[in-house]
């Protein structure tokens, strides 16, 4: 489904290549409708990301000079003073949102591998207290934010709240409106690892290209 401004998306993937094709195609189709465009990840996926955003058509140099296009460590956009802090991070999204209308482009989207939050203290509860704070922020903006979940790496309890706090999510680059999203999720909650399991196959059926239009 085409992403639209205010959306909040979560990908659940399982390859580094499945992860670096989804996010050029997010990315590449925000820079063509003049958005500013962030990815924020580990880092060793970026030569691969770049790779993609070159196969679509996009001068990955020119986009980054003029500062379209930003690939940032996650260190740098969740870390501050030494710790993870969701208010804060918040914050730093709320500024780069109001930065691009500033400085002339049309919107902001923004696309984050969240595997990030396992080397934070605390990180893996966070995230979902955090998750739950950015849907607000999305949804009251021109912007769009693309949260990736690895489902080899990530705890179930991680996995269960991310689909708890997104209104769109899918899997194997097909989304729509996720059937699990409860709007009065604001952290992590008990989990029967079994019900998580199914919520991924189930999302998997409704992600297959078959019944995906």
């Amino acid at each position: 489904m085409p992403f639209k401004r205010g959306d909040h998306v979560c990908a659940i993937y399982s390859t580094t290549e499945e992860l670096t094709r989804e996010v050029a195609r997010f990315l590449a189709e925000g820079l063509r409708n003049r958005e500013r465009s962030w990815y924020v990840g580990s880092g060793d996926e970026m030569d691969s990301l770049r790779d993609g955003l070159r196969q679509l058509g996009i001068d990955v140099a020119g986009e980054t000079k003029r500062k379209a296009l930003q690939l940032i460590s996650g260190d740098a956009a969740y870390i501050v003073h030494g710790t993870f802090n969701p208010e804060a991070t918040i914050q730093i999204f709320n500024d780069a949102i109001e930065q691009a209308y500033t400085d002339g482009f049309t919107g902001f989207r923004a696309a984050a591998e969240m595997s990030w939050a396992l080397d934070c203290t605390d990180g893996p509860h966070q995230v979902i207290v955090y998750e739950a704070l950015l849907k607000s922020l999305f949804a009251n903006c021109r912007a769009i934010g693309f949260c990736l979940y690895d489902r080899k790496r990530m705890p179930l309890e991680v996995i269960n709240g991310a689909l708890l706090t997104h209104p769109i999510a899918g899997a194997h680059g097909h989304y729509s409106a996720n059937q699990f999203y409860d709007p009065a999720t604001t952290g992590p909650t008990s989990i029967d690892p079994a019900d998580v399991l199914g919520k991924l196959a189930r999302l998997d059926r409704s992600s297959s290209p078959s019944q995906t239009s």
